[in-house]
C-alpha cells in the first residue's frame, strides 16, 4: 500500500527529467555508445566478409589469410541492442515525450559508426589480393583468371562501405524530413487552437489490444465530426496512447480542423481528454485516412 499515486509520481519524475542536464548528459553518452557499437558492428561485418573474400580472390594454395577478429561479432550484436535501448530511454527522458527523438534518431548514429569502421577496415585492415585479376597458384602454377564473382568480392572494399554510407545519409535525411513534418503539424495545431474552438466529435471504432501491460499501447481508431458546412467526416488514426487513456468506442472527443481544407487529414486533430493544450492533441502515430 502507498499514500502516493504511482502514475502521478511517474508524471512528476518525467517532468523533472525533461530538459535536465543529467538527461542531456545521458543522451550524449548513450549516443556515443551507440555510434561506437555501430563501429564494432561495422568491423565485425568487415572481418566476416574478409574471410570469404580472401578465399574467393586467391588460390586455395595461397598463404594469404585474413587477420581481422571475427570474434567481435557477438559483442557487436549485444552492444548494439543495449545501445539502442539506452539511447531511446535517455533521449525520451530528455524530451519528456515518446513521440520522437530530440536531435538525431538512433539509426543514423549507429550507421555512422558502421560506415566509418567499414571504410577503415576495407582500406587498412583487409588482406590484399595476391594478384589483382588472377587467382595466383604458387604451388602448381595453375593460375586462373577471375570471374564475375571474384570481381564482386574484390570490389566489395568500395561498394560495401559505400552502401552503408548511403543508408546513413538516407536515414539522416528521413529523420530531418520527419522532424520538419512534425514541426509543421505543431505549427498548424497551435494556429488552429488560437483561431477557433474545437468541435464535438465521437469515437466510432477502436481496434487495438483490449488489455496490455505496456505503458503505452498502439491503437487503430476512428472518430467522426461534422465540419462547418455540415458535412459528416470520418478520420482513421494509428496512434500510441497511455494504457489508461486509450479511446473508447462511443466516447466524445474534441476535434480541431482547418476549415479551409477540412478533407486534409494531416490538419485534423482529436483530443480524447482535455482539448485546450497542444499535448491533448499531439501523440506519436500517423493519420491513415
Amino acid at each position: 500500500m502507498s499514500t502516493i499515486d504511482p502514475s502521478a509520481a511517474r508524471e512528476d519524475r518525467r517532468r523533472r527529467q525533461a530538459g535536465s542536464a543529467g538527461s542531456l548528459a545521458g543522451t550524449v553518452a548513450a549516443g556515443a555508445f551507440l555510434t561506437a557499437s555501430g563501429a564494432v558492428a561495422g568491423y565485425a561485418a568487415a572481418a566476416f566478409c574478409d574471410r570469404f573474400r580472401v578465399m574467393m580472390v586467391n588460390s586455395v594454395f595461397s598463404d594469404t589469410e585474413s587477420t581481422m577478429a571475427v570474434w567481435t561479432t557477438p559483442f557487436a550484436v549485444v552492444g548494439s541492442l543495449i545501445a539502442f535501448a539506452l539511447y531511446t530511454r535517455w533521449n525520451h527522458r530528455y524530451s519528456g515525450s515518446t513521440a520522437g527523438f530530440v536531435g538525431v534518431g538512433p539509426a543514423p548514429l549507429w550507421l555512422l559508426g558502421a560506415a566509418a569502421a567499414l571504410w577503415w577496415a576495407t582500406t587498412a585492415a583487409w588482406a590484399p589480393a595476391d594478384v589483382v585479376g588472377t587467382a595466383y597458384d604458387p604451388v602448381f602454377g595453375r593460375h586462373e583468371e577471375w570471374g564475375v564473382g571474384a570481381w564482386v568480392w574484390y570490389t566489395m572494399r568500395w561498394w560495401l562501405p559505400g552502401t552503408v554510407t548511403l543508408l546513413f545519409l538516407s536515414s539522416a535525411a528521413a529523420g530531418v524530413r520527419a522532424r520538419m513534418r512534425e514541426r509543421g503539424r505543431r505549427r498548424t495545431l497551435v494556429r488552429l487552437l488560437a483561431e477557433r474552438e474545437p468541435v464535438a466529435g465521437e469515437v466510432t471504432e477502436v481496434r487495438g489490444p483490449a488489455s496490455s501491460n505496456a505503458e503505452r499501447v498502439l491503437v487503430r481508431w476512428t472518430f467522426a465530426f461534422t465540419d462547418d458546412r455540415g458535412q459528416r467526416r470520418w478520420v482513421e488514426r494509428s496512434e500510441l496512447f497511455p494504457r489508461n487513456a486509450a479511446p473508447v468506442a462511443g466516447a466524445p472527443v474534441r476535434v480541431l480542423f482547418d476549415a479551409r481544407s477540412p478533407d486534409d487529414t494531416s490538419r485534423v486533430f482529436a483530443a480524447v481528454r482535455g482539448g485546450t493544450a497542444v499535448a491533448d492533441y499531439f501523440r506519436p502515430g500517423m493519420p491513415t485516412g
